[in-house]
């Protein structure tokens, strides 16, 4: 048996020399090979002794990487969800057989990356999708389980419309990144979290979200999402630097394209309301996702792509769209091909092993023939580019509108406090002179009044100064430390028609379940007697909280947690005219406005503002 494999010089198998027809441990007989890379060849085989295919993972039998690879297969064989391909079978060489191999299920059906050549999915299909990897995922994370290598690869639609997941732990253990192996569960978590996102945007438009710190290049296929502003500067944190998914296609659902953004915060460091859990992905998704109605889709989708069914149910589309924003199949270059009508020579094409993903014909295990475009499947795969125009789909659309970058927060200019000096010197003028008047009044009908209760009677409360505002979003209680910052001096600029606003928030008015609240954190310039604060809001009711630092006399505001504040006064139920009353003066140089409740301002989604706030003595 030996004697039919080449050697390398020192003495030892090429792994590169296998070929069709080898048969591995008495039982797997190699049929196909559908992919090369890193030393790792993936193989087409038939279990002869249960009569079905399977996909086998072949290795040398010194290869460095098997005791992780084993391990990874273990753990993988524990999983019972039927969503995930399972691992069968795993044998390390010794003896008369010359390799180590893994064996595992084989998917009868086309990957995401092989459906989006025809173009992007629909709403209910993408959303369905992704909230079924993420179901599966979730109670594996809890068990410290992580995918790491989630893309439209590794995501198989079969011919009823099932979703199977592919390459659990394995695919990452045969292809290991540079210091993956020491991450700790939250950055595990977050990989996983980043996948799922881009997973949905992908699903959504058809591109792929390339950090933008990364070069800009086609990856699973697909042409990157374009880049709005510049790039971030070195060191500094990577900015939502693409268009939400319902600015590049009309007829995705708002709602949806904010969860696909959220999802793909935590792994990057974006400002913003974050999905940071598998579980949290699934709820913000339930709302929009009805499973029959998805399935039925998506297996008109998949048969639809290879041609066996003469035109595909007609897409979903959100009421009031229009006709021109339906997801359209193309059909064009669309065929059937047998596995057996490959030629054994164009199955065995080996391309380097840092062939990467993003280079067109290309998958996750380096070039390989279009018909075995991703080794989980038997589906043919096209040519990326085969039925895509040249020209930019989407050069005709306007410019959508970047995000503001991220700063710093900004101070109340001189000229706007110059201004309200002014109208706090008129007003005190005006005030004083009314004062006086009264006061002489008084004391001609009622010379017997005491003085002291003359100045009790004419006490009138008075403005107090903001000299500085900036917002209160602290990471330890679950924010991104930029609720908006840039837009704080609004609330407190004496023009009601300018509003600061909290970020929008779905599923849960609470912020989304995602932290207790955020709010703006004023500054008195020195400690100052506070009665009362009055508040023009955005809309209502909101849950509002007036706080002080709980430290007193405290230099500097507390802005790590809002532990470190105490509330003095509160309504749970504030008009957009409110006032938050203590039931006695505090002496403070900082009052914070802390929202822990936003009223709706959609279906589903939540959020408030401040147009204007006053301080009184």
């Amino acid at each position: 048996m030996g004697d039919s494999y080449a050697t390398d010089p020192t003495g030892r198998l090429e792994l590169s020399q296998v070929s069709a027809g080898l048969i591995l441990s008495g039982r797997y007989r190699l049929d196909a090979l559908l992919a090369h890379s890193r030393n790792v060849m993936t193989w087409r085989a038939i279990d002869q002794v249960l009569s079905r295919p399977v996909l086998i993972h072949l290795l040398e039998p010194e290869d460095p990487r098997l005791g992780t690879v084993f391990q990874a297969a273990r753990e993988a064989a524990t999983v019972t969800d039927s969503r995930f391909l399972r691992v069968l079978d795993a044998l390390e060489a010794h003896g008369q057989e010359p390799w180590s191999f893994v064996v595992c299920e084989y998917a009868i059906g086309d990957s995401v990356q092989q459906l989006l050549t025809d173009g992007h999915l629909s709403t209910p299909q993408a959303a369905f999708i992704v909230s079924q990897v993420a179901q599966a995922l979730a109670p594996l994370h809890a068990r410290g389980l992580f995918h790491l290598r989630i893309s439209p690869d590794s995501v198989i639609i079969t011919g009823n419309g099932n979703v199977k997941i592919v390459g659990l732990l394995v695919d990452a253990a045969l292809r290991p990144e540079a210091g993956e192996s020491e991450l700790d569960w939250v950055k595990r978590e977050a990989i996983d979290m980043r996948g799922l996102g881009a997973l949905l945007y992908a699903c959504l438009t058809a591109r792929w979200p390339v950090p933008p710190t990364e070069p800009q290049r086609v990856h699973w296929g697909l042409p990157p999402a374009p880049l709005l502003g510049l790039p971030p500067m070195p060191g500094g944190p990577n900015e939502q630097m693409w268009p939400a998914p319902n600015e590049l296609e009309r007829s995705v659902d708002p709602q949806v394209s904010s969860v696909a953004m959220a999802a793909l915060r935590p792994g990057l460091g974006i400002a913003g309301p974050s999905l940071r859990t598998a579980d949290d992905l699934v709820d913000a998704l339930d709302s929009v996702v009805d499973r029959l109605d998805a399935e039925e889709s998506l297996e008109h989708l998949v048969l639809t792509h290879n041609g066996e069914v003469p035109s595909p149910l007609p897409p979903a589309v959100l009421p009031g769209a229009d006709e021109d924003d339906r997801p359209t199949q193309n059909l064009q270059n669309t065929h059937v091909v047998s596995m057996d009508d490959i030629p054994t020579a164009a199955m065995a094409a080996v391309p380097p092993d840092d062939a990467g993903p993003g280079t067109p014909g290309q998958g996750r295990y380096g070039a390989m023939p279009a018909s075995a475009s991703n080794p989980y499947t038997n589906r043919p795969g096209t040519d990326p580019y085969a039925s895509r125009p040249a020209a930019d789909p989407y050069a005709d659309r306007p410019t959508p509108v970047p995000a503001p970058p991220r700063q710093r927060p900004q101070k109340v200019s001189a000229g706007t406090l110059g201004r309200r000096w002014l109208l706090v010197l008129a007003a005190f003028v005006v005030i004083s002179l009314v004062v006086l008047q009264v006061r002489g009044c008084a004391q001609q009908d009622d010379s017997s009044v005491a003085p002291t209760e003359q100045a009790s009677s004419t006490t009138v409360p008075t403005d107090v100064a903001i000299v500085d505002a900036f917002d209160f979003d602290p990471t330890a209680d679950g924010g991104d430390a930029n609720e908006n910052a840039e837009d704080v001096p609004l609330a407190v600029d004496g023009d009601p028609s300018t509003v600061w606003h909290t970020l929008t928030y779905y599923n849960n008015p609470a912020f989304g379940g995602l932290k207790p609240g955020a709010g703006i954190v004023l500054d008195l310039g020195e400690p100052t007697l506070v009665s009362h604060v009055s508040l023009v809001l955005a809309n209502e009711p909101s849950q509002l909280q007036l706080m002080v630092p709980a430290e007193a006399d405290a230099d500097q505001p507390p802005m790590d947690t809002v532990d470190q504040w105490e509330v003095i006064a509160s309504d749970a139920a504030a008009g957009t005219d409110t006032t938050l009353t203590p039931d006695s003066p505090v002496e403070t140089r900082w009052v914070m406005v802390y929202f822990t409740g936003l009223p709706a301002v959609a279906s589903a989604q939540y959020r408030s503002g401040i147009a204007e706030v006053t301080v009184n003595d």
